[in-house]
């Protein structure tokens, strides 16, 4: 997006500007097709929940319970549970007993996991370099500078605004059948 010559827009006006960028931004990369063009690419096969749940693993330099993992996603425990199966069969991810409760499961990424993470990286990084062709480094991190200071802890944005009931993720499978 360009800009135009003549006054600056004002605050009111250049957060309404980034709230409707922010907006399509979000509808892009939700969509199913948008999510397996990328993970085509990359030559790795895994849903969109599976490459969240693995970032916040490869985040970590210790394996995680899986309502630490339900905490830092902002979903429901048994999603996560359901979730880690899937992973686990695909060698995505593995369980860890804890060392002090032989009843707690601790999930760590696998390297195979891992691998698959840092391809999907690195096809996401390809596309958005060929995106901001010409565009200097320095508004690249005074975009970053801004999206980093959102605020997108729970309670805010559609779960906030009446979008959820509280009681546990949407279905992500729902909503890309309403948009795809």
């Amino acid at each position: 997006m360009e800009t135009t010559p003549g006054p600056p827009p004002s605050r009111a006006e250049s957060i309404t500007a980034l709230q409707s960028v922010l907006s399509a931004l979000a509808y892009s990369l939700t969509r199913t097709a948008v999510h397996a063009r990328m993970v085509a690419a990359a030559g790795m096969p895994i849903d969109r929940a599976g490459l969240a749940l693995l970032r916040v693993l490869a985040e970590e330099p210790e394996p995680l319970r899986v309502g630490e993992l339900a905490r830092r996603l902002d979903v429901r425990h048994p999603h996560v549970t359901r979730q880690v199966s899937q992973l686990a069969e695909q060698g995505l991810v593995e369980r860890v007993e804890s060392g002090d409760d032989r009843r707690v499961q601790l999930v760590a990424p696998t390297r195979r996991g891992l691998d698959t993470l840092a391809r999907v990286v690195q096809t996401a990084e390809a596309k958005l370099t060929e995106s901001l062709a010409g565009v200097d480094p320095e508004r690249i991190m005074a975009a970053v500078d801004v999206l980093g200071r959102l605020d997108f802890t729970p309670g805010w944005g559609a779960r906030g605004a009446g979008g959820s009931t509280g009681e546990g993720p949407p279905d992500e499978d729902a909503e890309d059948r309403a948009r795809d």
